[in-house]
């Protein structure tokens, strides 16, 4: 992991990091919608911060976005079987996992690997 010390570009978009790691954060009290908002922002947030530091953590949230909706729209379909209440229950708890271990390395200076899903 490389560390960064604090840059005056940077500052500006600290703030949009730890927005979206808050908003996948309440996923589950928001039905979905801040877990939406936050990959909205990292997308839109991404190019201003190529060559930065928050550049991985822009990476590693649109990462979560991806596969957390593709785990939760196939969650949604299979309550039809019960198995939907499991799939969810493990998605959101992945979501929690990742936002933590990213807000950790953030809150640290440092950049976070993007390799597999863990």
């Amino acid at each position: 992991m490389v560390r960064y010390d604090a840059e005056p570009q940077s500052e500006d978009l600290s703030g949009f990091v730890w927005a979206v790691y808050v908003l996948q954060l309440l996923t589950p009290f928001t039905g979905g919608l801040s877990f939406l908002a936050g990959g909205v922002i990292a997308y839109l947030k991404h190019d201003e911060s190529i060559g930065l530091m928050e550049q991985s953590h822009f990476r590693w949230q649109i990462k979560t976005f991806w596969i957390g909706l593709g785990a939760g729209i196939v969650g949604v379909f299979l309550l039809l079987v019960w198995i939907g209440v499991i799939v969810l229950t493990l998605t959101e708890i992945w979501i929690i996992y990742r936002v933590i271990k990213g807000g950790y390395s953030f809150s640290q200076r440092e950049e976070i690997e993007n390799n597999g899903i863990f």
